[in-house]
C-alpha cells in the first residue's frame, strides 16, 4: 500500500472488480481510440463495462494490478511471463468480447491484432490499462498509480511497457520515464504510441 497526498493506492482484489470497471469505462468513454473502435457514444457508454470487466477479472489474478481506495482509479498490469488471456483462452475471451461489442466487435479486434503485432518479446510489466474518474483528471491519480508498480519495476530492475492511448496520457506517461518507441496509425482515426520504460538504479 502507498499513500500520497492524492491518494491511498493498494493492490486489487476480486472485490474490486466492478468498482474498477466502472472507473475504466469512465476514463475511457472519451478516449480517442475508445471512440473509434465503437463509434457511437451512447453503446460505447452501454459497452464499456462490460468490456472492462472481462478485463479486471482476468488480470487480478495475477498480482500486479492496483486500486485507488474508494474507486477513482485503477491500473491493470500484467508481470513479466504472465498473460491475463494465454493463448488457450483467446478463442473464449474473443467471443465473449463479441457478444458484448457486436457489430463494433471488427474494429476492436483490429485494435488488438495491431498491439499484438508490437508487443515486444522481452519480459517487463505491462499496462494494459490505467483510469482516473474524469471529474478527478489532472489531481495526481494517474501519477500515484503508476508510482507504486514503476517502484516494484526498480526494485526487481525490470523494464514496463504500455500502449498509449492520446496525446495527454502519451505525456503522463513520459513524464514517468517511458519513451515512445513507433506510433500505430489507426485507419482514418487516430493514432497509438508504444511505450517502453527502463528500470531506474
Amino acid at each position: 500500500m502507498s499513500t500520497t497526498d492524492a491518494a491511498t493506492v493498494r493492490a486489487m482484489d476480486a472485490a474490486d472488480t466492478h468498482v474498477v470497471s466502472a472507473v475504466l469505462a469512465g476514463t475511457f468513454a472519451d478516449d480517442p481510440v475508445f471512440c473509434w473502435m465503437i463509434p457511437d457514444a451512447a453503446r460505447r457508454e452501454r459497452m464499456l463495462p462490460g468490456i472492462f470487466t472481462l478485463f479486471a477479472r482476468a488480470y487480478e489474478p495475477l498480482g500486479a494490478s492496483h486500486v485507488v481506495d474508494g474507486g477513482t482509479g485503477a491500473a491493470l498490469w500484467a508481470p513479466p511471463g504472465q498473460q491475463a488471456f494465454p493463448d488457450e483462452e483467446a478463442d473464449e475471451f474473443a467471443g465473449r468480447i463479441e457478444q458484448i461489442a457486436g457489430a463494433d466487435t471488427a474494429r476492436i479486434f483490429e485494435v488488438v491484432a495491431l498491439l499484438e503485432g508490437q508487443h515486444p518479446h522481452t519480459p517487463c510489466y505491462y499496462l494494459n490499462l490505467l483510469g482516473v474518474d474524469p471529474a478527478l483528471r489532472g489531481g495526481g491519480l494517474g501519477s500515484a498509480l503508476l508510482a507504486i508498480a514503476l517502484r516494484r519495476c526498480d526494485e526487481e530492475g525490470q523494464p514496463a511497457y504500455l500502449e498509449a492511448t492520446s496525446p495527454d496520457n502519451r505525456r503522463l506517461y513520459a513524464r514517468h520515464g517511458f519513451e515512445v518507441v513507433s506510433e500505430i496509425e489507426l485507419p482514418d482515426g487516430p493514432s497509438l504510441w508504444p511505450m517502453w520504460r527502463d528500470p531506474r538504479a
